[in-house]
C-alpha cells in the first residue's frame, strides 16, 4: 500500500506541476516577424482526464491519496470511454480547429507526423511540455504546443465547485532554427489550476457545468459537446494570439 500510495502521490504532484509550470507570456509581434509558414511539432502525449483539484482527501496522507485515486480513476475511465464511443479525439479536434483558425489569418501549417507522440517517446521536455532541444525546420517558424490538462475538472467537492470542461494549453512559437522565442503563452479554459503569471483565460460555458459526477454521467452526449467546444475554443484563441 505504501509503494502504491507513493506512486499515486508522485502522479498527482506531476499533474499539478505540469499545469502550474506556465511559461512567461510573450506576445507575438506579427509586423516584426516574417512568418507565414509554420511547422507544428509533434505534441507531447496526452489523454483525457478527470480530477478534483482541491479534494479534501489529499490532506489525509498516503492512505487518503490512495482512496481519492481509487475513486477518481473509474470516473476518469468512464469519461474516456464516453468520448471514445462518440468518436471524439481531442488531438485531432485541436489540429483541425487550429489549422482552420490560422488559415483564416493567412498562415499555412505543416503538421509533423505523428501529431501526438506515443507515451514512450524519449523527447526531452520541460515539465510544461516544451521541448528542451528544438531543432531546425524548413518553414518560417515552428510551433511547440502541448496540453497540460484536457478533460473535466472541479475546483473542489462543494456545491459551488462543479465539473467543467477544462483545458490547459502551453504554446511557444520559435524561429526556424529554434534559437529565438517569437511568442509564448498559456491558455486556460476554466481557470481551476493555480497557474502563475498572466495566462489567457477562457470562461467555460455554463451549459456544461455538472454539480457532481452523477450529473456528468447522466449526460454523455452533452459532456462530449462541452469537451469539443473547450478544445476548439483554446485553438481559436491561440490563433487569435498570432
Amino acid at each position: 500500500m505504501r509503494v502504491i500510495s507513493r506512486v499515486i502521490l508522485a502522479a498527482i504532484v506531476l499533474l499539478l506541476a505540469a499545469c502550474a509550470a506556465a511559461p512567461v507570456s510573450q506576445p507575438f509581434n506579427r509586423q516584426a516577424a516574417a512568418v507565414s509558414d509554420i511547422t507544428v511539432l509533434p505534441m507531447r502525449h496526452s489523454e483525457i482526464d478527470l480530477t478534483i483539484v482541491n479534494n479534501p482527501g489529499n490532506h489525509f496522507g498516503l492512505i487518503g491519496l490512495a482512496i481519492v485515486e481509487s475513486n477518481r480513476v473509474p470516473k476518469r475511465n468512464w469519461l474516456r470511454d464516453a468520448l471514445t464511443q462518440r468518436d471524439y479525439d481531442h488531438v485531432e479536434a485541436f489540429r483541425v480547429a487550429l489549422t482552420r483558425a490560422l488559415e483564416d489569418r493567412d498562415y499555412t501549417l505543416h503538421w509533423v507526423p505523428p501529431v501526438m507522440e506515443s507515451k514512450s517517446s524519449q523527447v526531452k521536455r520541460h515539465i510544461n511540455g516544451q521541448r528542451k532541444r528544438p531543432g531546425q525546420v524548413e518553414t518560417d517558424a515552428q510551433l511547440d504546443v502541448n496540453f497540460g490538462f484536457v478533460g473535466y475538472a472541479a475546483a473542489g467537492t462543494g456545491d459551488n465547485a462543479p465539473y467543467r470542461p477544462t483545458v490547459v494549453l502551453n504554446a511557444r512559437l520559435l524561429s526556424a532554427d529554434g534559437k529565438t522565442v517569437l511568442f509564448e503563452e498559456t491558455i486556460l479554459h476554466n481557470q481551476v489550476f493555480g497557474v502563475p503569471g498572466t495566462p489567457v483565460v477562457i470562461e467555460p460555458d455554463p451549459a456544461y457545468f455538472y454539480p457532481d459526477f452523477d450529473a456528468l454521467e447522466a449526460s454523455p452526449d452533452q459532456v462530449a459537446e462541452g469537451m469539443r467546444g473547450a478544445v476548439e475554443a483554446v485553438a481559436v484563441e491561440l490563433a487569435r494570439q498570432l
